[in-house]
């Protein structure tokens, strides 16, 4: 009975946080040319499912020389699985690698860069629910985090938190 009892609220916390999305086209205008950057059209998509509530994405790719970003706005259990690595706020770095986060801007944001290749991910926690994912390449973390800033996070995350 606590199974189904706990089974009941885990998918009911999942409808109270993924309800009243906004639409991938909403988060689309969020995506703009970045001066100095080609970019593809944005690629999005809304979902809603009995179980897991309702899900949005919204993607778009820029190029500029060799060095590439792909920029994603991602809510439901990809936003989870996005932020997963950072969520206890571990900091490990290598010869290799860096793995961090830091509070930017009153957001936690995860930082993970892979030395060797110049690539890596930097993940803007909007609201429980929903994430910014930058993926680059050829490019330093510091870099890459510049660009990042370049899209307005509060913007987002009032699109994720009804207005608020």
């Amino acid at each position: 009975m606590r199974r189904v009892l706990l089974l009941l609220l885990l998918t009911f916390g999942l409808h109270a946080v993924a309800a009243n999305l906004p639409g991938y086209d909403v988060l689309c205008q969020q995506l703009p040319q970045l001066k100095g950057w080609k970019a593809t059209k944005c690629d999005g998509m809304k979902m809603t499912n009995p179980i897991f509530g309702e899900v949005v994405t919204a993607s778009k790719t820029y190029t500029k020389g060799d060095s590439s970003l792909n920029v994603s706005v991602l809510s439901g259990m990809q936003a989870m699985m996005a932020w997963a690595p950072y969520q206890t706020g571990t900091m490990i770095e290598t010869d290799e690698s860096l793995m961090k986060v830091e509070k930017i801007d009153g957001f936690a944001v995860g930082i993970g860069y892979d030395k060797k290749d110049k690539g890596g991910a930097i993940v803007v926690q909007l609201a429980p629910n929903a994430v910014l994912v930058v993926n680059y390449e050829k490019m330093r973390w510091q870099e890459a985090l510049k660009e990042a800033k370049r899209f307005d996070w509060k913007k987002l995350r009032t699109l994720f938190a009804g207005g608020k």
